[in-house]
């Protein structure tokens, strides 16, 4: 499991109970018209704006921000590619590897090294290559618009919310007593709709596009561990060179987030 974003959401909870809680009127936040029309709403919009196997794959990528990733982490990735630049070196090249892990990496590395193996030249390899990270990584980017959709949308149906409320408070104007409930409700279908962009929507978007990042990271490792291989590099330098394409990638990272 993924403990940052239990955490997180598990907070986020807590805060948002004890405010309520807190306030005293914890029965005006909890009413059917605020909830059903921002979450039905942003559903809706959110539906009309993708197709069925884009919103499914956006419904899959919620329960996958809670397990711990499935892929390999960068120093797991360089030991794997250190290890088989070893077993090439010695054995006559990249055909000795034809027994790499069919799991590494999603199966990654394995298609890395059959690319290798049939095109035999090092630049065809990394196009091939480069574009399948690009295409996994728009595809993960798609899950992660699906979500900042919603975190557009949801503030909206708040807000349209708040406008039956007041529709409601203006036709109520001459009963002093039901001016205050009417005004509660509208208030509170713009509370759901914000807190439902910022406390969840957002942060999972950024999460999906985090785990995206990580993913690329080390699929890209694995692209320039084979290149060294087919190049022929001594098991020494392929390590060398692995570590400093890594601290370079990471500050560029780091320049882009910035």
């Amino acid at each position: 499991m993924d403990i940052m974003t239990l955490v997180g959401f598990a907070l986020a909870a807590a805060v948002m109970t004890w405010g309520i809680a807190t306030s005293g009127v914890g029965d005006l936040f909890l009413n059917a018209h605020g909830i059903v029309l921002v979450i039905g709403g942003t559903l809706a919009a959110t539906i009309v704006n993708t197709s069925f196997s884009g919103f499914m794959s956006g419904v899959r990528s919620f329960a996958i921000i809670f397990r711990s990733p499935d892929y390999p982490s960068i120093d797991d990735c360089v030991k794997v590619l250190v290890q088989l630049s070893d077993t090439a070196h010695k054995q006559g090249g990249i055909m000795a590897l034809q027994n790499v892990d069919p799991g590494f990496a999603r199966g990654f590395l394995r298609r890395a090294v059959s690319v290798a193996m049939v095109s035999g030249e090092s630049r065809e390899t990394r196009a091939i290559l480069e574009e399948e990270v690009r295409r996994r990584r728009l595809a993960v980017n798609e899950d992660s618009n699906f979500y900042r959709t919603m975190a557009v949308l949801s503030p909206m149906f708040g807000l349209i919310g708040t406008l039956f409320g007041i529709i409601e408070t203006l036709t109520n104007i001459t009963d002093p007593t039901a001016i205050g409930r009417s005004m509660a409700i509208a208030i509170s279908s713009a509370f759901y709709g914000i807190a439902l962009s910022n406390l969840l929507f957002v942060p999972v978007a950024n999460k999906i596009r985090l785990r995206a990042i990580e993913e690329t990271a080390g699929l890209q490792l694995v692209i320039e561990g084979i290149m060294d291989i087919m190049a022929g590099k001594t098991p020494h330098l392929v390590e060398m060179h692995l570590r400093g394409y890594l601290t370079a990638n990471q500050a560029r990272l780091s320049r882009s987030e910035a």
